[in-house]
């Protein structure tokens, strides 16, 4: 391949030996690459897990985020090779790629780095949005984490390697590509390694889906990754470069969107896995009112470690909602007293939800502390009937993220290189949604994730009839919470 030489040659470097991986088997590393893995920062992703709680419901699911990064770096660099070595992707005005070396170092780099900014429960906690009494967030995010770690400034950092074995001479850059920012370090560039590592195809994805699905035990991440990678191309479109897909990279591509379906409603949607997070995300949140939690923990703490901590009775014995870590602790997990069903015709009817309540539900999601009224007053309900004094986090909401899971705006700018059958030379682009050949457009995704999305009311195990018995006054309860 002539476009793959020069400045490209860093894309064959294995100065840095070989790593071996599950899934993937041996990797190739330079020594660049090799430093980064060696770094501490990067060092102690192997102290947080990929899946948080999912290994409540499968317990192969203790892989980790360390494991996870070098994975995506390895699908990073097959989708470069692929990229430089399909004629698609040459300018025709100047005969070269369309995408640099530099963007190129800053891609994989990237893709090596994506998740440096997390920490045990950084997902839940990014969904959580705890504030002190000044109104700031308590917890920074798991983007800005990774602008933390990658900035120029920090003594000792992964930005000295970056200039000095990647040959990046911005690191910014880096953080960037994870996390872009406007306005951004880059001269009026459209930020294609961002590009390239976050949408309806990327190694992330690539990578998480079948590793997932392998320490799980389950069949759903199957995904022909390799036809996949030969099909991508880069579209020079009128907003920017970005993925597009030959024909030949249709079905692939339907298998990829159809195992994160089934990846969702399987195992990260699992109730085990959400009844967790569930009683995590209320003891958290009652601990840092009672100001017995500090945020520091997160940062410095591996999952187990933390875990640990949380437990101890200085700190879990300090509130009520304490006893719910101790619980997660020991695995005794509340359970479903009712599941309720957002999207029409779905479930039994009683417990179907209409359009305003979905809404007011959507509403307690964003507002935590409106989210603890509401199970403070499903308590009550419960404590009056049973004449038992409750202290209301003994029943919690699991209302899931509104948001779609399914990158629906890079689905509907996702465009297919057709060829015209009397000139197979002659190509076009057509959008993946008005391509007739496939029926799994952005609006069936969708509809896969409305029908699959639930919102649960869970409780002590003891409790669970009572639950029952009283729905219309503790759903009214519920209702009621302005």
């Amino acid at each position: 391949m002539e476009s793959i030489s020069g400045e490209w040659q860093f894309l064959f470097a294995q100065d840095g030996g070989f790593i071996r991986l599950p899934v993937w088997g041996h990797i190739p590393l330079s020594a660049g690459a090799r430093r980064v893995i060696e770094h501490p920062d990067f060092v102690r992703l192997q102290q947080v897990k990929q899946l948080l709680f999912v290994h409540y419901a499968f317990p192969g699911a203790t892989h980790t985020r360390l494991e996870h990064s070098i994975g995506t770096y390895h699908i990073a660099l097959q989708m470069l090779s692929s990229l430089l070595g399909n004629p698609h992707n040459v300018d025709p005005d100047t005969g070269q790629p369309r995408i640099t070396p530099q963007e190129g170092r800053v891609f994989l780099a990237a893709a090596l780095l994506h998740d440096i900014g997390h920490h045990p429960c950084a997902h839940l906690l990014d969904n959580l949005p705890l504030r002190d009494a000044a109104g700031r967030r308590l917890f920074i995010s798991h983007e800005e984490r990774a602008r933390h770690y990658l900035d120029p400034d920090r003594p000792g950092g992964l930005a000295g390697i970056l200039r000095e074995s990647w040959q990046i001479e911005d690191p910014r850059l880096v953080a960037h590509a994870i996390a872009p920012a406007t306005p951004g370090p880059g001269p009026n560039d459209d930020n294609l390694p961002a590009r390239l590592l976050s949408g309806i195809v990327d190694p992330d994805k690539m990578d998480y889906l079948v590793r997932d699905a392998n320490a799980c035990g389950v069949p759903y991440g199957h995904i022909d990754t390799e036809r996949l990678l030969e099909s991508l191309v880069l579209d020079a479109g009128p907003t920017g470069r970005r993925i597009a897909i030959t024909e030949k990279g249709v079905a692939p591509l339907e298998s990829l969107i159809f195992s994160k379906y089934m990846m969702f409603r399987h195992i990260y949607w699992h109730h085990t896995a959400r009844i967790a997070s569930a009683m995590f995300g209320r003891f958290l949140q009652d601990g840092v009112a009672a100001r017995v939690v500090a945020p520091e923990w997160f940062y410095r703490l591996s999952d187990d470690a933390l875990l640990l901590r949380l437990s101890a009775p200085e700190v879990a014995g300090a509130f009520p909602a304490g006893e719910l870590v101790v619980r997660l602790s020991r695995r005794d997990l509340y359970k479903r007293a009712v599941t309720l069903y957002p999207a029409p015709g779905v479930g039994e009817p009683e417990f179907r939800l209409g359009a305003e309540e979905v809404a007011h539900l959507v509403q307690l999601h964003r507002d935590p502390e409106r989210r603890r009224a509401a199970e403070a007053a499903m308590c009550a309900v419960l404590s009056d009937r049973l004449g038992t004094p409750l202290a209301g986090h003994e029943v919690l909401l699991d209302i899931p993220e509104p948001g779609s899971v399914f990158d629906v705006e890079d689905f509907n700018e996702l465009r297919v290189v057709v060829s015209s059958q009397r000139d197979r030379r002659r190509h076009s682009l057509v959008p993946f949604n008005e391509y007739g050949f496939s029926q799994m457009k952005s609006e069936f995704a969708q509809s896969f994730e409305r029908y699959s999305r639930k919102v649960r009311v869970l409780c002590r195990p003891d409790l669970r009839e009572a639950v029952l018995d009283a729905w219309e006054a503790v759903w009214a309860a519920v209702r009621a919470v302005a």
